[in-house]
């Protein structure tokens, strides 16, 4: 029950820090707002209102769709790639626990693959001013990072004194990626998002209840439903996005 419980409150810390940060943003949103008004030393009319939130709101899409959907497939094909590798590992070695260590594959893999795709995409970034959904989402995923990083250490360090943990990074993998993928899809109104974050939330329930009840978490079944939910959550939604940023930009 106790480590339930740590599950749950982790889960629940994050919802909370995303709900402050969104308020904090929020506010910064309307002082910036109100200091461009300021600023042009007029009163704007209705329609002069509406066409500058319409512009702001249109350049946020823009920032967001450029090269996003890049990050989340190299993170969902590497995470669906090594899900397979590490099955495929277990059943021809008969379980071998050591195959589990390929996990850390989406580590290394992933965040060499990221600072790519950053450095390559740097030039154009500091182009382009920042808006609160870049930082929002920035820091969703900078939490989310965090946490992932905070339950591998913790893991390792069961692992010295014999007790294996390693099922939490599981549980972790389906709640926290689904859970960002749904916040991300709500904030950019992009229905792919919610749907396979809500997939992988869903997914992540059912293995926490199999774990609680005692249930075999066997290769056979556990590994198609990891490779499922990283397709979902990532591989779908990244390949919309850039489906929408190439038609978006093509008629700017």
């Amino acid at each position: 029950m106790k480590k339930i419980a740590k599950i749950f409150g982790l889960y629940y810390k994050l919802v909370y820090l995303c709900n402050r940060f969104i308020n904090q943003e929020v506010i910064f949103a309307k002082k910036t707002f109100k200091s461009l008004v300021k600023m042009e030393d007029k009163k704007l009319n209705n329609q002069e209102s509406l066409e500058l939130i319409t512009m702001m709101i249109n350049k946020t899409k823009r920032q967001l769709h450029v090269g996003e959907g890049n990050l989340l497939l190299w993170w969902g094909y590497t995470s669906a790639i090594v899900g397979v590798l590490v099955g495929v590992s277990l059943l021809l070695t008969g379980g071998n626990p050591i195959c589990n260590w390929l996990w850390f594959l989406i580590w290394i893999v992933g965040g060499i693959g990221m600072l790519l795709i950053v450095r390559k995409d740097k030039s154009r970034i500091e182009k382009e001013p920042s808006t609160y959904v870049d930082r929002l989402t920035g820091n969703l995923w900078g939490t989310i990072g965090w946490l992932f990083a905070l339950g591998t250490l913790m893991s390792i360090g069961f692992q010295f004194f014999g007790k294996d943990t390693w099922v939490i990074m599981l549980v972790f993998a389906f709640l926290f990626c689904g859970f960002g993928t749904c916040i991300q899809g709500f904030i950019l109104k992009e229905k792919s998002m919610v749907w396979g974050g809500s997939f992988s939330l869903v997914a992540g329930v059912f293995v926490l209840c199999c774990v609680i009840s005692g249930v075999e978490l066997s290769v056979q079944w556990v590994i198609p439903l990891f490779v499922m939910s990283f397709v979902a959550t990532m591989i779908i939604p990244g390949h919309v996005l850039n489906a929408k940023a190439k038609k978006q930009c093509s008629a700017i």
